[in-house]
């Protein structure tokens, strides 16, 4: 993994912040980095992600890799981001369950990818919501001023 650029990590930081509206009883939320166990064994390193607390044994998040899929994934899309690569992560979110938060910074739009609500394009000045998350709430792109 090559860095990203400060872009790219003031995108996380966004994502970050709109994700500490979560409850902490019922969501775990986690950073760049965590490694998540698919289904075929193979590891995701999503930018963010978001995990029911009730899917991990008392509660209590483990040391190393989880053990299951995330949540919600969230990804940021960057300029060094090889289409092969993203298609792969794709597919095996979907492969999954997982929901997947697709942002394009160059393009200044959100992708939400539910596999029970389909998939939806939030561009700029539209605030991101996921049904699987109630009361989240994510607007990466305000409206550029008219001037």
């Amino acid at each position: 993994m090559s860095p990203t650029g400060s872009r790219h990590g003031a995108v996380i930081h966004g994502i970050s912040l709109a994700l500490g509206t979560l409850d902490e009883n019922e969501w775990v939320c986690f950073g760049a980095d965590v490694a998540f166990t698919m289904e075929d064994g193979s590891w995701l390193c999503p930018d963010a992600a978001v995990v029911r607390r009730d899917r991990y044994p008392g509660g209590i998040v483990p040391e190393g890799p989880t053990p299951f899929p995330p949540d919600v994934a969230f990804e940021v899309i960057s300029p060094n981001d090889l289409w092969s690569d993203i298609q792969r992560k794709r597919r095996l979110y979907r492969q999954n369950g997982v929901v997947q938060v697709w942002v394009d910074f160059e393009n200044r739009t959100t992708e939400v990818i539910s596999p029970t609500h389909g998939s939806r394009t939030f561009g700029a000045g539209e605030t991101t919501v996921i049904e699987e998350l109630p009361g989240f709430e994510l607007n990466l792109f305000p409206p550029i001023a008219q001037g």
